[in-house]
């Protein structure tokens, strides 16, 4: 595979590399981001899911207690324990004279819960109060037609719908009750040899419903309270049938407290969460489709494809458009760059005619000639001053700043980009003219300016930052002579520091250098570097223009500046520092106007 692609044209090389590259870089984005939505979504759903199973069953907990304590406090209200206690021992006689009594009473108890709508007392042969309804005995098979003497204990039973309390659901709570009169007490159970009663409370489903719909959040599926059994009580299996699958029910039944998994229904999974109900073992049930939560997440895959398809359609027609470019008149200057960096480019290479790339050569000629001037003359006619100048450019340049930027002149030639060469080949001319300026130290603030611009042109150049940088000075400044190379050591810093490791195009900020260069009180100059990087360490910066301090040790670069202003002003500059990140980030110095 990689003899045959070494083996292919350039152009198919370019178009192949990009292609390939394109392509795993969209894929491997578009799956990290499925799976890290979905892992996120899935933590999410299921941490509201057990923020809601858990209120959830607090509150019914609580409600449901907060009931049965009514309840037994309404039973031992007259004439509840005569009533019992007449069904229990087959005395009717006197039945029909409670209701009016007992009406009053349980009306008063379903105006202060509305939880329940209507409470029923019965015997094993359907002998019924209700407050509501005189006639419900006839309707007590379609209403109860399960056995509910069966159940030794307090029971909650599924929801069900009767005409007689409307068209709302209802789920009937079961007690079975018994009269002791000679103890005056009741008894939740049975008595032996004794007529079975029942007091059923109706409890309204459309408000439980209700309850967990407010608890429910858009990924919810279903919401529900079941039995000990994983039955669900107040829901329907037309509604949710997956609610009532065995598997489901299984999984309930068996779970405990706080209990949360997955269950696999017949097309997808469940998610389960579930909690325990301190009232006859109930349960609140929590359950989300897994489709619910991929949905959205589908959406991003799609648009993925999308822009593969076009990133792939542009990698092709912009490899053939760039390979045509590239593979022009190339080798020459290729040859002419690396003779350079050997120090073997002794016979010049003579460029006729005028297009780009001629020019790119002259120009790379002509640097060549300069810096080879200059160096002659540091090293002929200020060989001592030259070597200190040396030492205090090397201080503050990156000694391959050079190299590195013939490297990139010499790529971006290759890659065809003669103008941008041309422009960085330009503003390196400038920025070595000022830097290497033949051993001055003071130069004018115009020039100063000058020197950053270029230094600024070159890095941004250099990579894809993009950094905008503004200068504006005093017209009354422009002639004034500073210490030179003052600015670019500033400048650099907010690079390094301020906007070290942003990506491009997506910056928190655009990156914005601004240079304010004014008077200030006592015929002095007032120089103000500004960024909006991510900030200054004041402390860190204070330490680093303290002499002999640990910190002007790792950060040259300011130790340097306070260093050379101290030699050119004595004590009569100052430096200071402000710093509001990534809004204002300044380095402020006051110099005299004359030395």
């Amino acid at each position: 595979m990689i003899k045959w692609f070494a083996n292919l044209k350039f152009r198919y090389q370019l178009v192949t590399g990009m292609i390939f590259i394109t392509s795993a870089a969209l894929f491997l984005i578009g799956q990290v981001s499925y799976f890290y939505f979905y892992e996120r979504n899935t933590n999410e759903v299921l941490r509201r899911a057990r923020s809601s199973v858990e209120m959830a069953g607090e509150s019914l907990s609580y409600q449901f207690n907060s009931l049965s304590a009514a309840t037994n406090h309404l039973l031992v209200k007259e004439p509840f324990p005569q009533m019992i206690a007449d069904i229990n021992n087959y005395n009717f006689t006197g039945y029909a004279r409670y209701f009016t009594t007992a009406t009053a009473v349980t009306d008063s108890f379903l105006q202060n819960h509305d939880l329940v709508t209507n409470v029923l007392v019965c015997g094993d042969d359907q002998i019924l109060f209700s407050p509501t309804s005189l006639g419900i005995s006839s309707h007590f098979d379609k209403l109860l037609p399960e056995n509910i003497w069966q159940y030794p204990h307090i029971t909650v039973l599924p929801t069900r719908f009767s005409n007689m309390f409307g068209r709302k659901g209802v789920i009937p709570v079961s007690y079975p009750v018994s009269s002791i009169l000679s103890s005056k007490h009741l008894a939740y159970q049975d008595i032996t040899n004794c007529r079975k009663v029942r007091f059923i409370l109706l409890v309204d489903t459309e408000q439980i419903r209700d309850y967990f719909n407010r608890m429910s959040n858009r990924y919810t599926y279903c919401m529900y309270l079941a039995d000990e059994n994983g039955q669900p009580l107040d829901i329907t299996e037309k509604e949710y049938p997956d609610a009532f699958l065995p598997q489901i029910c299984k999984w309930v039944a068996d779970g405990s407290p706080g209990q949360e998994g997955t269950v696999k229904a017949e097309n997808e999974d469940l998610f389960l969460t579930m909690n325990k109900i301190k009232f006859c073992n109930l349960n609140v049930v929590h359950m989300t489709k897994k489709s619910a939560l991929t949905g959205d997440i589908k959406e991003i895959r799609s648009f993925f494809i999308l822009v593969w398809i076009a990133c792939f359609l542009a990698a092709v027609l912009l490899s053939l458009a760039l390979s045509g470019l590239l593979t022009r008149n190339l080798r020459v200057l290729g040859t002419i760059i690396r003779s350079i960096n050997d120090k073997t480019y002794t016979k010049r290479k003579e460029f006729n005619h005028t297009d780009e790339i001629s020019l790119l050569g002259v120009q790379l000629n002509q640097m060549y000639d300069t810096i080879q001037l200059q160096l002659l003359q540091i090293k002929d006619e200020e060989q001592k001053k030259a070597m200190a100048e040396i030492q205090m450019m090397s201080e503050q340049i990156n000694p391959h700043f050079l190299y590195n930027t013939l490297e990139c002149i010499h790529f971006q030639i290759l890659n065809g980009h003669s103008k941008t060469a041309e422009g960085m080949l330009e503003s390196l001319g400038k920025y070595l003219r000022t830097t290497l300026s033949f051993g001055k130290t003071m130069i004018s603030v115009e020039k100063e300016v000058e020197h950053v611009t270029s230094y600024m042109e070159i890095m941004n150049r250099h990579s894809s930052n993009g950094i905008q940088m503004e200068t504006q000075i005093d017209p009354l400044l422009k002639d004034c002579q500073i210490m030179k190379i003052l600015l670019q050591p500033l400048a650099e810093n907010c690079i390094r520091h301020g906007f070290d490791g942003f990506i491009s195009g997506l910056e928190p900020v655009p990156p914005r250098i601004d240079i304010l260069i004014s008077p200030a009180d006592h015929n002095k100059i007032r120089i103000e570097v500004t960024d909006n990087g991510r900030g200054i360490d004041i402390e860190v910066a204070n330490a680093c223009i303290t002499e002999n301090s640990s910190e002007s040790q790792k950060h040259f670069g300011l130790s340097n500046i306070q260093k050379r202003l101290k030699a050119c002003y004595g004590d009569s500059f100052r430096i200071t520092f402000q710093s509001i990140p990534y809004l204002k980030n300044s380095v402020i110095i006051e110099l005299p106007r004359d030395i």
